[in-house]
């Protein structure tokens, strides 16, 4: 075996390490067989909240997983984030089944209320949704209420809100379907 597989290998297991450490850090956390937390991550998660990680679930280096208050955060079974990611929940977003998030994705379900200073902490809550399958691209950012059907495409730098239709790649500021994929 060479020297750089041992390293990957020693990286590898590091990172199920890593994964139950959290899970037996924080009761709020569930983290199912062969979940992977990569280096840097940093985690906040209130007394009250939840996270989830799915069986065979990775969460690549540098990733911020933020829940708050009585939140949910669901990661499927299979689920990527990719680096430098940020998956933030005040009530509920829940990534399907084998979703795969490029790096620097950010997934949130609240935003400061529109007309108010942010200061004031008022938030707008809706729950987000991206279904089983889906591929978000780097630098995309998915907004409060969004719904993401099942083996969508999101593009690189789009902002997914509202209802995004299963089986179509979408793109843009914001993400709008560009084309169907076959079924």
């Amino acid at each position: 075996m060479t020297l750089l597989r041992t390293f990957a290998r020693l990286r590898a297991g590091e990172s199920v390490l890593r994964a139950r450490a959290w899970w037996l850090l924080h009761p709020g956390i569930e983290v199912g067989k062969g979940v992977r937390i990569g280096r840097g991550c940093r985690l906040f998660l209130d007394r009250e909240a939840r996270l989830v990680l799915g069986a065979g679930c990775v969460v690549d280096d540098a990733t911020t997983l933020a829940v708050y208050g009585t939140g949910v955060l669901d990661l499927g079974p299979g689920s990527f984030v990719g680096h430098h990611g940020t998956l933030a929940a005040r009530r509920s977003v829940a990534i399907g089944r084998g979703t795969y998030l490029a790096e620097l994705v950010s997934i949130r379900d609240h935003d400061h209320t529109v007309g108010v200073p942010p200061g004031r902490g008022e938030m707008t809550i809706e729950p987000v949704v991206v279904g089983a399958e889906v591929w978000i691209g780097a630098k995309a950012t998915v907004v409060r209420g969004a719904r993401i059907g099942d083996g969508a495409v999101i593009g690189a730098n789009a902002v997914a809100r509202g209802e995004l239709p299963a089986r179509t790649v979408c793109a843009g500021i914001p993400a709008r379907v560009v084309r169907r994929l076959d079924p």
